[in-house]
């Protein structure tokens, strides 16, 4: 009985340190959206600049800028995104639904 006993002792307490010591598991929660939200994906590719010197001519398909030409300019316009709506669910302590 006191073997028993002592393997118990021991496997409770190998189960609470690694508890302790392990980091807990991240926690992925799911969304539930009555509304589909508006998604926008933006990529922009890296531009690289190439200065020629006298007599070389640039690669087919380059676009040749003049060096004098004013730079680009982006503009960001942000959108607010539709209000959600919050729903209250009342219910009573035995689970039922009260309207």
């Amino acid at each position: 009985m006191r073997l028993a006993l002592g393997a118990g002792g021991i496997a409770a307490l190998s189960a609470l340190i690694t508890a302790i010591a392990v980091p807990p598991a991240p926690v992925v929660a799911t969304l539930v959206d009555t509304q589909p939200a508006p998604t926008t994906i933006s990529q922009q590719r890296p531009i690289v600049y190439v200065q020629l010197t006298p007599g070389q001519s640039p690669p087919p398909g380059a676009t040749v800028i003049d060096a004098k030409a004013p730079k680009p300019i982006t503009i960001v316009t942000k959108v607010p995104a539709p209000a959600q709506r919050t729903v209250v669910i009342r219910t009573t302590q035995s689970g039922k639904v009260i309207p």
